[in-house]
């Protein structure tokens, strides 16, 4: 199904084609294209992905600030105080760049970027956006096995963990998850749409969450994201907005997949661009926000439908002297289910 459309002077240019799947408590609520195939969580699992660290009690035995545990759910652009804070997560803990399998880079935060090449620093691992989710399978892993090495396998300690804590907010079997690795180098897990979309309605909902230990970790968590917005992403990124709202818990990750809960409405949603796009998120989720909760979060979704955020598109195309050149308009129908 066509989710969104970018035109161009005289011509429609680019159509997003994708799936939304929207579940309350009783199961699907909302529905747009092939929601129920199998999609990778990718990055929008980084909050469940982190809960065994809190689980553990990782946290306490490393005396870890709640900054620290915020940014393991996030995707650090890497901008001079999020690192800040990775970097002191990494010092605390004892993990050094060497432990982490994921490659150096830059910091996707291109301003950021830009200052270190000016200043002739090399890329570091520090800089990549995943270093904390790493850093929390680490901790986990030597605390499962007294030894953080090979914590990125799929048949690791630390991930058997993070995939039976998928399977239980996701509904789904322990079996029956897809696996494949991430751009990180760590496995990824894949389940049909409308299970992803469960799992943030079980975070915003942790009273949902079968197993109080998990609830309760899940519950911390979410407080900390709302508290520390901006450690899920970085200024003035939609990841940041969305969990500004503290009736909202969301985020996003590579190849066009975006989650999140809505606390009030008691609904869990997740889309899928299957360009991989993700400029066209914003346009989407509110124009999904529009549909089902209109008056849930109203703030968030005056912003999402006029503020300009990074890396993604509200409504008009402009060029690089300002002037608007196009719209990126969405304007599907869910089907209510």
């Amino acid at each position: 199904m066509i989710l969104a459309y970018e035109t161009r002077g005289e011509l429609t240019e680019n159509r997003h084609d994708g799936c939304v799947a929207v579940v309350g408590p009783e199961g699907i609520r909302y529905g747009a294209g092939e929601w129920g195939e199998n999609y990778f969580f990718r990055s929008s699992s980084k909050p469940i992905q982190a809960l065994p660290v809190l689980l553990i009690g990782l946290d306490k035995a490393y005396g870890l600030t709640e900054e620290e545990c915020a940014v393991m759910a996030g995707s650090n652009a890497g901008e001079p105080y999020c690192s800040a804070v990775v970097e002191s997560l990494m010092e605390k803990t004892g993990v050094r760049e060497e432990d982490l399998v994921m490659g150096p880079r830059y910091p996707s935060h291109e301003p950021t970027k830009f200052a270190l090449i000016a200043r002739g620093e090399a890329p570091r691992k520090l800089w990549h956006g995943c270093t904390p989710k790493h850093v929390g399978a680490i901790l986990v892993q030597r605390a499962l096995t007294g030894s953080g090495r090979g914590y990125h396998l799929p048949d690791s300690a630390a991930q058997r963990l993070v995939r039976h804590t998928v399977s239980l907010f996701t509904d789904t079997p322990y079996e029956k998850i897809r696996l494949g690795t991430d751009g990180c180098g760590v496995p990824v897990f894949g389940v049909p749409g409308d299970k992803i979309a469960l799992s943030f309605l079980r975070l915003a909902r942790p009273e949902r969450i079968p197993e109080p230990y998990f609830a309760a970790a899940a519950r911390r968590m979410t407080d900390l994201m709302h508290r520390y917005p901006h450690l899920i992403r970085g200024r003035n990124y939609l990841c940041t907005r969305m969990n500004e709202d503290p009736g909202v818990v969301a985020k996003g990750g590579a190849s066009g997949v975006y989650a999140f809960g809505l606390k009030k409405a008691g609904l869990g949603v997740m889309l899928k661009l299957y360009d991989g796009t993700e400029a066209a998120w914003q346009a989407v989720i509110a124009r999904i926000l529009r549909q089902i909760a209109p008056r849930d979060c109203p703030d968030l979704l005056r912003d999402l439908e006029t503020m300009e955020l990074t890396g993604t598109v509200c409504r008009d195309i402009r060029c690089t002297n300002g002037e608007k050149i196009g719209e990126l308009r969405a304007d599907f129908v869910l089907e209510k289910m």
